[in-house]
Order: structure tokens, then sequence, then C-alpha cells
């Protein structure tokens, strides 16, 4: 009986062991799909975090530079600031006055 019983434990441990071998193989397959199926949306959120990120400081620059022309329209409707803007920028004169430009 002693040979028969020793049969039967090794039956059972190998029985235990393909178990336990089955249930790690379905653990880890499932642990695969489930890294699939949030790493790909996760990838998106964190690739379009960045644009995000990307185009608020596009957006910043923009509108910095509405601001800087918006005020510079306003000054334009100054005549004495329109006129002054022509000289600097455009190199213009008055009648009978010459410009020295000078770098």
């Amino acid at each position: 009986m002693k040979l028969g019983g020793n049969i039967g434990k090794r039956v059972e441990k190998g029985i235990s062991k393909g178990k336990e071998y089955a249930w790690r193989i379905i653990i880890g397959t499932a642990i695969a799909i489930g890294l699939i199926l949030i790493g790909r949306p996760l990838f998106s959120l964190i690739k379009t975090s960045i644009e995000i990120r990307q185009l608020n400081k596009e957006k910043a620059i923009y509108e910095a530079s509405i601001r800087r022309d918006s005020l510079l329209i306003e000054n334009l409707k100054n005549d004495e600031f329109l006129e002054q803007y022509a000289r600097e920028k455009y190199f213009m004169q008055a009648k009978g006055e010459q410009v020295f430009i000078v770098e």
C-alpha cells in the first residue's frame, strides 16, 4: 500500500502543479490584456496633455501680441504719436526738414 500511496501523492502533486501553472498563465494573460487596454488610452492621454500645454503656450504668445498691437492701434489714433512713429520706423520727414540716419 505504501507504493500506491506514493504514486497517488505524486499524481496529486502533478495535478496541483498543472493547476498552478494554468492559473499563472490565466493571470498573466489577464494582466497583459489589462495593460494593453489601459496603456493605449493612457499614452493617448499623455500625448494630448503635452499638446494642450504647447497650445496654451502659443495662446499666451498670441494674446501678448494682440495686446501689444491693440495698444499700438490706440496710440496711432493720436496724431503726435503717429508722427513720431512714422519718423522712427519709416524715416519720414516734415516739409523743410532734413533727416540724417546714424547707425
